[in-house]
């Protein structure tokens, strides 16, 4: 359980994510002391390119981290631990400082594609699916290091690490190298079921074993602050900092995902979901992860399709961009109230939310964005809806694949800025069928990456004694959102459509995408 009456220590959160980095500071009784955040652009030279400097990661995290320690006033010295989580299949190739020889290539970069179709040409590719139990896609560091190899040799060859988010800005922290185990399953030679880098298959692949961090456990200590990190955060020198996570382990563990069975619905940038298995299950369409708990997996959707409201927000939200600074609101606030005008089915309109080619299932880079159904009756309000609608749709589409491994799911866990909106939660439920909870803290505001980074770090330097148990005590407050049987009826409906679209149009993607990529060149 979480400690109550110990002396004061606070623990820091740092939460590294595509857009924008997160920093919180707790008492070690999980209350928040004070948060910051940090926002950044991806740089996308190319189409299929997502990249951001690892320097601005680390600018961001100083940024966050002097800003929580001057708005809070708390002595420095009073911190017992940090705890890092990053995005995934990210790589960052640095040299023996630890400082990036290029920009990290972010999940959304799917540039290796012919990289990817080498590894599915190999004899032994099954056997790599089964060793990590993920699939051979463009998006999975792998095929990213195949890229730098044959487009960067230089690069390539006097890097003295390959690391991912996490371990990058643990390196900068600490000037340790390591990768946790939740970060592994981005490269298709970790051995998931012995959790251990597999010489065989990195030889197959071509990539140099001593190359790789050492691995190790979310919870464990990587290393302490530097004198340099100190310096360049406002830290003190020593503070333990534990391995820490993938972004959407620690996001399952703060929305309640604490045993076997439980699951998370993540709604943000990227949507997906995660459910906790005490087994390896290996199914291509998906994703499968270490959980942050020992003994635990997460069998995970991925899908691109949060970001379509803020592209919607971007290119046509003027009106409520300007009403929301008006009114100081959000205009996420003014949309959400917008779709309570359009009832469910969104009057006839299907979105498929590809904006970023998509993920689980269908592992395409060249699907796309399509409104199905239109017409002069269509209303503002029906288009927020069928975004939202679609976005549920894509993880529902994930859901029957699950089902079918025996990987039920009785309720849905929310996390991400996808549940502040109460009429996309009742979407949601209504088109999984399944209740939707919201867990929040007693404070008021939810769970999520920033709470189970907490608890990992609490566990990780001896001020908590059970991670799962620390969390749910910090969740008291439930809002469940109920599923309207009609509506569900109504959405499995419209759901055999938006997967026949999505399915039927694959063929017309690739000749669209032939077309422009000519245009490009």
């Amino acid at each position: 359980m979480c400690p109550k009456n110990m002396a004061s220590q606070l623990i820091l959160t740092v939460d590294v994510g595509t857009s924008s980095t997160k920093t919180s500071l707790w008492t070690e009784a999980g209350q928040l002391v004070a948060h910051a955040t940090s926002t950044y652009d991806l740089q996308r030279a190319q189409p299929l390119w997502a990249e951001i400097d690892g320097d601005t990661w680390w600018q961001a995290v100083c940024e966050t981290i002097r800003t929580v320690l001057a708005t809070s006033g708390v002595d420095p010295a009073s911190i017992a631990g940090v705890g890092v989580d990053g995005v995934g299949w990210t790589l960052i190739p640095a040299d023996r400082a630890g400082d990036p020889l290029r920009p990290a290539m972010i999940w959304l970069d799917r540039r290796a594609e012919q990289e990817t179709a080498w590894l599915k040409s190999l004899p032994e590719a099954d056997s790599l699916v089964n060793l990590n139990a993920n699939p051979l896609d463009a998006a999975y560091i792998t095929p990213k290091l195949i890229w730098l190899k044959k487009n960067h040799p230089d690069i390539f060859d006097s890097a003295h690490k390959f690391l991912e988010a996490t371990g990058f800005i643990v390196s900068r922290f600490t000037g340790a190298f390591v990768c946790d185990h939740t970060q592994a399953y981005g490269y298709h030679f970790f051995d998931i079921r012995n959790q251990k880098w597999d010489e065989h298959a990195a030889r197959t692949i071509g990539i140099p074993i001593e190359k790789m961090p050492e691995l190790c456990g979310s919870t464990e200590i990587a290393g302490t602050v530097t004198k340099k990190a100190a310096e360049q955060t406002g830290l003190k020198p020593g503070i333990p900092v534990i391995a820490g996570c993938l972004d959407a382990a620690a996001g399952a563990l703060g929305s309640g995902v604490v045993k076997p069975g439980q699951t998370n619905e993540q709604g943000g940038q990227a949507g997906g979901f995660g459910i906790s298995l005490d087994r390896v299950l290996v199914e291509p369409r998906l994703i499968f992860s270490h959980h942050v708990i020992p003994g635990q997996y997460l069998l995970q959707a991925g899908t691109v399709g949060g970001g379509s409201l803020s592209w919607f927000r971007d290119q046509l939200g003027h009106p409520e961009v300007s009403a929301a600074n008006l009114l100081g609101q959000n205009p996420f606030e003014l949309f959400s109230s917008q779709v309570e005008k359009s009832k469910p089915g969104a009057n006839g309109l299907i979105f498929l939310p590809y904006m970023a080619g998509e993920r689980t299932p269908l592992w395409s880079s060249i699907a796309r964005g399509v409104f199905f159904g239109l017409t002069y009756s269509t209303t503002r309000a029906d288009i927020l809806r069928g975004i939202m609608e679609g976005c549920a749709f894509a993880v529902y589409d994930n859901l029957q694949i699950a089902a079918e491994h025996g990987a039920q799911v009785d309720e849905f866990l929310g996390s991400g800025g996808a549940t502040q909106s109460a009429v996309w939660c009742q979407i949601k439920a209504d088109i999984y069928g399944k209740p939707f909870i919201v867990a929040r803290r007693a404070d008021g505001g939810e769970g999520g990456h920033g709470l189970g980074l907490f608890a990992l770090t609490a566990y990780g330097v001896g001020l908590s004694k059970d991670i799962g148990t620390c969390v749910s005590d910090l969740l008291p407050t439930r809002q469940v959102f109920e599923p309207s049987a009609g509506n569900h009826s109504l959405y499995q409906e419209i759901f055999a459509v938006y997967r026949s679209l999505s399915r039927k149009l694959m063929d017309d993607f690739a000749r669209l995408a032939a077309i422009t990529r000519n245009d490009l060149k």
